[in-house]
């Protein structure tokens, strides 16, 4: 299984208490399954949709700098070394 880094921003990184981590997954919903198991009822609260089980509306994972919504989503491969991101919303204006 690959070994993959994990890099949290923002409110996410509040919530996990770190700016990063490298776990083995294969496909992003293995990341989101891990990150769910590891940093339990505050990630979930703060992150996941509890409707759907996946990421709250305008939550977005990125792979190597491309969001995962232009690649096969939560099915999308990863690759030993890959880089994966988790931004929360951002506002601006």
């Amino acid at each position: 299984m690959p070994r993959v880094t994990v890099k949290f921003f923002a409110t996410v990184r509040e919530v996990t208490g770190v700016r990063s981590i490298e776990i083995d997954a294969e496909t992003i919903r293995d990341v989101l399954e891990d990150l769910k198991r590891r940093y339990g009822k505050q990630f979930l609260e703060t992150v996941i949709d509890q409707n759907t089980g996946e990421l709250r509306r305008f939550y977005s994972f990125m792979v190597n700098g491309k969001r995962v919504e232009l690649l096969d989503g939560y099915d999308t491969r990863l690759s030993e070394g890959d880089s994966v991101a988790l931004f929360p919303p951002i506002g601006g204006g």
